[in-house]
This record gives C-alpha cells, sequence and structure tokens, in this order.
C-alpha cells in the first residue's frame, strides 16, 4: 500500500530576516539622506553644494559671487585693503572691522540675487586670506 503525505513546504528563517535586515537597512538610508539634504538646504552655499536640485536659481547666482568675494579676499595681501577689493567686484560691503592684530577681517556683504538681495558675514583669517569662511545673516 502506498502512503500520501501532505507536504508543507517551510519558508527557511534566514531568507526572512536577510529581507526585514535590507528593508531595514533601505528605510534607514533614505531617512539619513533626507536628514542631510534638509540641513544642507538652510545654506548651501557654506556648505559648497550650491547647485540643482539642492539649491535654487538665488543660491546658484549666491555661490558665484561668493567665489568672486573669495577670490578677491586670498588675492590681496594687506588686510585692510580686503573689503575695498571686494567692494570693487560687484558686492557691497555693508560692514568691516578689521582687526590687523589677530590677522582677520570681518565683514558683512550684500550679495544681489534675482529674488532680492542676500547678506552674508565673511571672516578672512590670516594675511593673504588664508581661510575664507561665511555664514548667511538676515539683513
Amino acid at each position: 500500500m502506498e502512503r500520501r503525505a501532505l507536504v508543507v513546504r517551510r519558508v527557511e528563517a534566514g531568507r526572512n530576516r536577510r529581507r526585514w535586515w535590507w528593508w531595514c537597512g533601505a528605510v534607514a538610508a533614505v531617512v539619513g539622506c533626507a536628514a542631510v539634504v534638509g540641513v544642507v538646504e538652510t545654506d548651501p552655499v557654506a556648505y559648497g553644494v550650491d547647485f540643482w536640485p539642492i539649491a535654487g536659481r538665488d543660491d546658484v547666482v549666491e555661490g558665484r559671487a561668493m567665489g568672486v568675494v573669495e577670490d578677491a579676499a586670498r588675492s590681496v595681501a594687506d588686510l585692510n585693503r580686503v573689503p575695498d577689493v571686494v567692494a570693487s567686484d560687484g558686492v557691497q560691503v555693508a560692514d568691516a572691522k578689521v582687526d590687523a592684530g589677530q590677522g582677520a577681517v570681518w565683514m558683512v556683504v550684500r550679495v544681489p540675487v534675482p529674488g532680492g538681495v542676500r547678506c552674508r558675514a565673511v571672516m578672512v583669517l590670516g594675511s593673504g586670506g588664508v581661510q575664507v569662511n561665511s555664514r548667511r545673516v538676515e539683513c
């Protein structure tokens, strides 16, 4: 006599675990990317990512203007002349403080963009513009 039995296929536990870890990793990557983009969108020029899709048209124009400001600040050996050289490149210098003792210049520059005017606080450390940093501030 022939014996017949119902065979139930068992799903491998390891396969489901791998699939679960893959989904958790994918979700974590998406959440991490969204968090990074959220932070960078606040000031894409300062983070050095002034290009689309993170930055808008105004950010791209502002990034180009800040590139000119940085080049002008680095080209001058005398810190007292930095605000004048920066202003001659079409960017308005709203406020400037030169501290020759510490070798630093703090400026607030007004950058014209298609959507209006944006202001940035620019700090030049060292003679010859060794280090130039900026951040967006209210006008």
